[in-house]
């Protein structure tokens, strides 16, 4: 049975003939009472303190429940955005390396365009220094002959010296005019 300090004020005790003196008795019950009282007290506050700490603490054991789950989820994520990054980065560099192939190839059919072009302005100009010989040397034959016609016994009509032949080197760097030096730029 549980001793209440309301037990120890309400006590009494049968007087007998060799007893202790009532007053400090009853003084002492008294201060019994109150430091019981005061016990009492203090371990229903600390009860009450208990429960809020107790409280406290399911709040932080769920708080850290959820921060574990909060990490564990930002680990994830971190995970997938460095998976996605990684390949994303894999991604622009294939594509980086298609250009650059298309780039090249382009290139390439430009450059066979040009050198096709380059044949055919040589072969122009080949014809085209071809027909002016042909027609200086029909023109010069007509003076040859009209020399001839007015000018009796003047010798024999020059003949002109014949051009050295003309020579394109289509796979070189620089295809300036045959049979020159190739330009500085």
């Amino acid at each position: 049975m549980r001793i209440t300090p309301q037990d120890i004020h309400r006590q009494e005790f049968n007087r007998s003939v060799r007893g202790y003196a009532v007053e400090e008795v009853d003084a002492f019950l008294e201060r019994v009472a109150d430091e019981l009282e005061q016990v009492h007290q203090e371990n229903a506050k600390l009860r009450d303190q208990l429960k809020g700490l107790e409280s406290s603490l399911s709040e932080y054991r769920n708080l850290e429940k959820s921060i574990e789950k909060t990490l564990m989820a930002a680990t994830q994520a971190a995970e997938d955005m460095a998976k996605n990054a990684e390949s994303r980065r894999d991604l622009i560099i294939r594509e980086a390396e298609l250009r650059a192939d298309e780039l090249i190839a382009e290139a390439q059919r430009r450059r066979e365009e040009i050198k096709a072009e380059l044949v055919q302005l040589h072969q122009q100009r080949l014809t085209y220094v071809a027909e002016m010989r042909a027609f200086l040397q029909a023109q010069q034959s007509l003076l040859d002959e009209l020399e001839l016609r007015g000018y009796k016994g003047s010798g024999q009509p020059r003949q002109p010296e014949p051009e050295p032949p003309v020579e394109l080197d289509l796979d070189a760097d620089d295809l300036g005019a045959p049979g020159r030096a190739p330009r500085d730029t």
